[in-house]
């Protein structure tokens, strides 16, 4: 009979120790869970690195620039595309300001109403030959994509032979293009005067030259009245500057290759 309850007592013993081993692993799994961080979900995920906000989603650029040359048309596209500003500098004689406003000043306020900020239009007026434009050493570091060039042909007029001008824009045309590698260079003839001679030939040297190198050319005297006619003279000052019939007819040329209706 003793040794009966010894072996009850031992059976006893057995399953206490079972269920105190299962107790306490239970709770050493449940204690190791609540230390584990749940995983959160936000709704702010970053964006992929490739993905560019588009910053003018008002602009239908290729329409804007349906009368550009191939050349400067690309690089609006390009820029848009790039959600990047387009970077105009306009160069010329002291004719841009001349007027009230001069056409220089029309033609920025068309571009901004026009394009708003997606376009920045910087402006360089010289009163000096061609020779002395390149000596200044103009500062071309803001990066210009398009520069718009009146090669000071009217300041040259007795100063500077034509071969010599039209080396003078290529040069012009290499500094350009050693800031911004698709920079384009557009010309545009000064203004008519009234009676020209030998500035005729000049013009005439000019517009052969830019269609020769591949340059566009924005030929604004299509619009004025002809050097021999009498009316010119209401388009122009006294000293042969644009008067403001002048700079008006001269900004609407230039706003027109720029801007298409």
């Amino acid at each position: 009979m003793r040794k009966i309850s010894a072996f009850i007592f031992i059976i006893f013993c057995l399953f206490a120790l079972i269920f105190s081993y299962s107790s306490w692993k239970e709770k050493i799994q449940a204690a190791g869970s609540q230390n584990v961080s749940p995983t959160v979900v936000t709704s702010q995920e970053k964006a992929p690195d490739n993905v560019v906000e588009e910053s003018f989603p008002s602009l239908d650029v290729t329409a804007l620039t349906a009368n550009m040359d191939v050349e400067a048309q690309r690089i609006f596209l390009n820029r848009s595309e790039a959600a990047e500003k387009v970077q105009i500098l306009i160069v010329g004689s002291q004719a841009m300001d001349s007027g009230d406003p001069g056409y220089i000043e029309l033609f920025k306020q068309s571009m901004t109403e026009a394009y708003s900020d997606f376009v920045d239009v910087d402006t360089k007026s010289f009163d000096g030959t061609s020779a002395d434009f390149l000596l200044e050493s103009t500062d071309l570091s803001a990066g210009y994509d398009i520069v718009v060039l009146e090669p000071f042909t009217l300041n040259n007029n007795g100063l500077v032979e034509i071969e010599r001008e039209h080396e003078h824009i290529q040069e012009f045309a290499r500094r350009i293009r050693a800031e911004v590698s698709d920079a384009v260079l557009i010309l545009q003839p000064p203004q008519p005067i009234y009676g020209a001679n030998f500035y005729l030939t000049q013009i005439k040297g000019l517009e052969e030259f830019a269609l020769l190198q591949n340059y566009a050319y924005i030929n604004h005297w299509n619009s004025w009245p002809d050097t021999n006619d009498i009316e010119l003279k209401n388009y122009l000052t006294d000293s042969g500057s644009p008067a403001q019939k002048g700079a008006e007819v001269w900004a609407t040329e230039l706003s027109t290759y720029f801007i298409a209706e």
